[in-house]
């Protein structure tokens, strides 16, 4: 992973294959950089060698989680690190937004939470007005 402006760095955890490489792939074209996370288990590994964020280590601008992976859900894994030092913005997504779903994320302080199918568009769009992008270089 190259360096890059603090901040910058996006962790998106999903454990759907083709959904987490549509993400990546819209996120990386957008100018961002990022980090994947197969399940909820890799999710919270990845925040315990990041947060808080060591000297050197670039840090994270925010966390894109399904909420529903085999483990640990990005709701539990938001439930039990948001107090954490250097805890990012977080934003949902799910195949299952019931308002109990929504209520709850937004209780623990998640930035959006996204129904699934969403338009790409609308989710670096959010992105966006949480952490500027990388300038694109030709």
């Amino acid at each position: 992973m190259s360096e890059g402006k603090p901040g910058q760095l996006i962790l998106v955890a999903e454990d759907d294959l083709e959904m987490r490489s549509m993400l990546v792939s819209v996120l990386r074209v957008s100018g961002y950089q990022v980090l994947e996370a197969r399940n909820g288990l890799e999710l919270l590994t990845e925040l315990d060698e990041r947060l808080p964020p060591r000297p050197g280590q670039q840090a994270l601008g925010l966390i894109i989680s399904d909420i529903r992976m085999p483990g640990l859900t990005g709701l539990e894994v938001l439930e039990g690190m948001r107090h954490e030092p250097g805890f990012p913005p977080m934003i949902l997504i799910t195949a299952f937004g019931d308002p109990e779903t929504h209520v709850a994320a937004e209780r623990f302080g998640v930035v959006a939470t996204l129904d699934k199918p969403f338009l790409l568009e609308e989710l670096v769009e959010l992105v966006g007005r949480i952490i500027p992008a990388e300038p694109q270089v030709a």
